[in-house]
C-alpha cells in the first residue's frame, strides 16, 4: 500500500496540529482590516473523527483512493489546504455571499501557501453540479443546517462521492421539550432562532438523520455525537450536539481506479455515457516502464451519420500520442504505448480528443462524441468492464 494511503488518523490527527500551527501563523502574518478570518477552529474534527473510525476506515485518505476530495463548505480552506499537503486533489466549495469573509480568506491563504486546490463558489441551495466526476471522498461537516433543501445536496453527493464525512447539529427534544429523537423527524427554525443566524434552517432528530441518509443512497458506516447529549434542543447553545457520520455511497459510479474529469456526460442504464469531443480522465501511476493506453469505446451508428468518420487522440501529461481513424459503427478501441517522458510520480492525466462532435436535435443541447461502457448488466450482478487502462 502507498505511505499516504496507509496513514491512519490518529496519524493524520497529530499532522493537523503542527499544520495549524502553520495556518495561524499565516492569518497573524496576513491580517488586513478587510479580511476577518473564519472564526471557528476546522481542525477540532480530528480527535472527533479519531473517536470516529473504526477498522480500515481509520485510514482515511485510502478512502480517497485516487486522491481526489471535496471539501464542500471551505470556510477558509484549513482542511482543504491540509488534504493538499497530503498528496490529495481538492476541490473547495463555498458560496461568497454568506462565506464569513466573503472567500478572501480563502484566497489569501490559497496565496501565501501557493495552493493548486481548485475553489468554486456555489449556493447550494440552488443545486450542485458536478458532470462528470467522482470523488473518493466528500467532507461535509457543519453544512446541513445550512441548507434550504438537504435532501437535494446528499443524494446530488451520493451519485458523485463514493465516501463522505458528515457532521451537522441534531436535537433529542423540540425547544417546548417535546421528545423527538426516536422520531424521523426535523425542526425547523425561525429565522434568528439558533445563534441568531438566519442561515440556519433544520435540525434533524437522529432518527431523521439516518433516515434521510438512507433515502438519499447512503450506507451509515461510523456514527458518533458530541455536546450535550441528555436533552438537547435546535436552539439553546447550552444543548447544542453534533453527529458526526462517515458514509459509503450506494449510487456513486465506483471508478476503482480510474477518475473521471472533464467532458462526460451523466450515466445512462446504470452502464455507459456518452463523452463530449474532449473528455479527461486521471489513472494511477503505471507499474510498468512501458505501458500502454487503452480506451474502448462504441461509435453509434447515429454519430456515425451525423459526422462521418472520426479520429480521435490522446495526450498524457505533455505527451502527444498518435492519432487514430474510425469509419464504421459499433465496438473500437483506441490504443497507443506511452513514451516514457509522459509519465511522472503519482496519478496520471489523459486528454482524448475527438476532431468532431453531434449535436442533437432540441431539447438536448449536449455535445456528444462517443459512447464508453463502464458496466456489463450480462450476469447476475454487474460487472465492472475497466474501459480505460494505462497497464
Amino acid at each position: 500500500m502507498d505511505a499516504w494511503k496507509s496513514t491512519t488518523i490518529d496519524e493524520l490527527a497529530l499532522a493537523a496540529k503542527e499544520f495549524r500551527g502553520r495556518i495561524e501563523r499565516l492569518k497573524r502574518d496576513h491580517r488586513s482590516p478587510h479580511v476577518d478570518w473564519y472564526p471557528y477552529d476546522s481542525f477540532s474534527v480530528f480527535p472527533v473523527l479519531d473517536r470516529l473510525l473504526t477498522g480500515e476506515r481509520r485510514r482515511l485518505l485510502a478512502l480517497a483512493d485516487t486522491r481526489l476530495l471535496l471539501d464542500i463548505g471551505c470556510g477558509d480552506g484549513d482542511l482543504s489546504f491540509f488534504f493538499e499537503a497530503h498528496g490529495c486533489r481538492v476541490l473547495a466549495i463555498d458560496n461568497g455571499n454568506p462565506n464569513f469573509n466573503g472567500t478572501m480568506g480563502f484566497q489569501a491563504l490559497a496565496g501565501a501557501l501557493n495552493s493548486t486546490v481548485e475553489f468554486l463558489d456555489c449556493d447550494l441551495d440552488t443545486g450542485l453540479r458536478l458532470p462528470g466526476r467522482t470523488f473518493g471522498l466528500a467532507l461535509c461537516l457543519g453544512v446541513l443546517y445550512h441548507l434550504k433543501n438537504p435532501y437535494a445536496l446528499l443524494e446530488t453527493l451520493s451519485r458523485h462521492a463514493r465516501y463522505c464525512l458528515l457532521s451537522t447539529r441534531i436535537a433529542q427534544v423540540t425547544v417546548r421539550g417535546t421528545r423527538m429523537a426516536d422520531e424521523p423527524v426535523a425542526y425547523l427554525l425561525d429565522s434568528r432562532e439558533a445563534n441568531d443566524d438566519p442561515s440556519n434552517f433544520w435540525v434533524f432528530s437522529e432518527t431523521g438523520l439516518r433516515r434521510i441518509l438512507d433515502r438519499t443512497g447512503w450506507d451509515l458506516c461510523d456514527y458518533t455525537t458530541t455536546g450535550y447529549d441528555h436533552g438537547s434542543n435546535p436552539s439553546a447553545s447550552d444543548r447544542d450536539q453534533r453527529a458526526f457520520c462517515l458514509l459509503a455511497s450506494k449510487l456513486a459510479d465506483p471508478w476503482l481506479d480510474c477518475d473521471l474529469e472533464g467532458g462526460w456526460h451523466a450515466m445512462e442504464d446504470g452502464r455507459w455515457r456518452w463523452t463530449e469531443r474532449v473528455f479527461s480522465v486521471r489513472l494511477p501511476a503505471p507499474l510498468s516502464a512501458a505501458p500502454r493506453l487503452r480506451l474502448r469505446f462504441t461509435l453509434p451508428e447515429v454519430a456515425l451519420r451525423a459526422t462521418g468518420a472520426l479520429r480521435l487522440r490522446a495526450t498524457v501529461g505533455d505527451e502527444s500520442l498518435p492519432t487514430q481513424e474510425y469509419n464504421s459503427a459499433g465496438e473500437h478501441s483506441y490504443e497507443q504505448s506511452v513514451p516514457p517522458a509522459a509519465l511522472r510520480d503519482g496519478p496520471v492525466s489523459v486528454r482524448f480528443e475527438l476532431d468532431k462532435s453531434m449535436r442533437p436535435a432540441a431539447p438536448d443541447l449536449r455535445e456528444l462524441g462517443i459512447q464508453v461502457v463502464f458496466w456489463s448488466s450480462d450476469g447476475p450482478t454487474p460487472a465492472a468492464l475497466r474501459p480505460i487502462t494505462l497497464a
